[in-house]
């Protein structure tokens, strides 16, 4: 009977002690463990090469848990522009949380020599973390990039060679170019108050007005008697040529295409010799017919095809303020051509600029030429009057600025012609007012690399900040 009782006693115990257990382990459960990033949004200065970013846990791990990020770019390129450690695969950074831990870090680095004109960003997010761990409501971080201008520097232009494929833009702030190719656009499509439309400048473009306004009323016919002075000729240009182009110093007032009237029937068709491609004996690009009406959202409506077409193509071009110009190719509809107004000052470029030979302006197909963006200003100084090292802050306000496109043009160099080489004019530098208010001082180092023409050279340094 003891025994009996002892060993209901032991089984009354153990049941006791389970249930005991049992409340304990309801009792101690822990909340949900997260991940966030430390804080939402940094930002790294212009001293600043790297930043180190925190990931942390709101509890702590008895395990290693991994933590899988994603980027995500504006404005730069992993590897050009920035690397991180540890280093991104296909666009992911992997972390662990050690265990025994709870935060985790990465470090974002510049690349050296790199320029940066602030708006550019990266978006870090928070894509997965290893269990137990759920990810939480800090799960997005972005760095932004200060702006930075740069003091001084020197660029060798990538034109593409002795054919001058490309266009290169130049942004002097930031130290950087932008090359396209001369055959991505055929016009260009004002975003201001104005309806203007401008022709590719570097690819020997023309354009006639017709006095018709109905596309498919317009053939080859029509082309008869005036070919001579639609198509560009480097051997006996003519003064009746120039009406054909667009005046080569950026008035919009001067264009071959008149600017656009709000009434429709107002708007004529015109034929549009497409010039030549890239390089020497290139085939000529053809002939269109176009029109260019204004539509209803604000913007433009292009009609286009080709010269003996019964039908045509319409594109819609909308106006924004990001760029003076958005871009169309018959071929391919919106083309991606200059950057934001703020991201170029100066362009490198094959181009239909003006000259007298004695008879008058003719146009005249140059290489070399340097343009200016329509929110940059340029003075000339003679080396005589002021050495390029001494021109200080204090000798700005003695400078004539101009706002011509093609005030600099083929200044900058002398020859090239049949009857002498080019070279480099060192007897001048330009003065460089952005559209952020900075002033440069240019100066053109060389025409050529290795001897070949296309990969032109300058240094550029700051005199004042915007």
């Amino acid at each position: 009977m003891f025994m009996k009782n002892v060993f209901r006693m032991v089984l009354v115990v153990a049941a006791t002690g389970i249930v005991f257990a049992s409340c304990r382990k309801r009792d101690a459960v822990l909340p949900d463990n997260y991940v966030v990033f430390e804080t939402s949004s940094q930002g790294i200065t212009a001293t600043e090469s790297s930043v180190t970013v925190k990931l942390k846990l709101t509890g702590g791990v008895s395990a290693d848990i991994p933590v899988v990020l994603n980027l995500t770019e504006q404005g730069v390129v992993y590897g050009t522009d920035y690397t991180t450690t540890p280093a991104a695969v296909a666009g992911k950074v992997t972390l662990t949380v050690p265990s025994g831990n709870n935060e985790a870090s990465f470090t974002i680095n510049k690349v050296a020599g790199v320029l940066y004109d602030g708006d550019e960003k990266i978006i870090a997010d928070i894509f997965s973390s290893g269990n137990p761990v759920l990810i939480g409501t800090i799960k997005q971080f972005t760095l932004s990039f200060g702006e930075l201008v740069a003091s001084a520097a020197s660029m060798t232009v990538n034109g593409g060679g002795a054919t001058y494929p490309n266009k290169v833009f130049i942004d002097l702030s930031a130290n950087r170019q932008t090359g396209v190719q001369r055959t991505t656009w055929d016009l260009g499509f004002y975003t201001g108050s104005e309806y203007r439309v401008t022709l590719n400048s570097s690819l020997n473009m023309m354009a006639k007005q017709m006095n018709k306004n109905d596309l498919n009323t317009v053939s080859a016919a029509d082309t008869v008697g005036f070919a001579a002075d639609v198509t560009f000729s480097q051997t006996a240009p003519t003064t009746a040529s120039l009406a054909y182009i667009d005046y080569p110093n950026g008035d919009l007032t001067r264009t071959a295409v008149a600017e656009v009237s709000a009434t429709a029937t107002d708007n004529k068709v015109y034929i549009v010799n497409r010039g030549n491609g890239i390089g020497t004996g290139a085939a000529n690009r053809g002939w269109k017919k176009i029109r260019i009406i204004r539509n209803a959202g604000g913007g433009y409506t292009l009609q286009h095809a080709d010269i003996a077409a019964t039908s045509f193509t319409s594109v819609d071009i909308a106006k924004e303020d990001a760029t003076y110009f958005k871009y169309v190719s018959f071929e391919t509809g919106s083309a991606s051509v200059e950057p934001q107004k703020k991201k170029w000052d100066l362009a490198w470029t094959y181009f239909a600029n003006a000259t007298n030979f004695g008879g008058g302006e003719v146009p005249y197909m140059f290489q070399d030429i340097i343009l200016m963006n329509r929110n940059v200003q340029v003075a000339k100084v003679l080396v005589a009057t002021k050495p390029f090292d001494d021109f200080a802050e204090a000798d700005i306000a003695a400078q004539t600025f101009l706002t011509t496109q093609n005030a600099i043009a083929s200044d900058w160099r002398s020859g090239g012609g049949p009857s002498s080489a080019p070279a480099v004019r060192t007897d001048r530098y330009y003065i460089i007012k952005d559209g952020d208010n900075n002033y440069y001082k240019v100066r053109f180092t060389a025409l050529t690399q290795n001897g070949e023409r296309g990969y032109p050279a300058f240094e550029s340094v700051l005199v004042k900040k915007g």
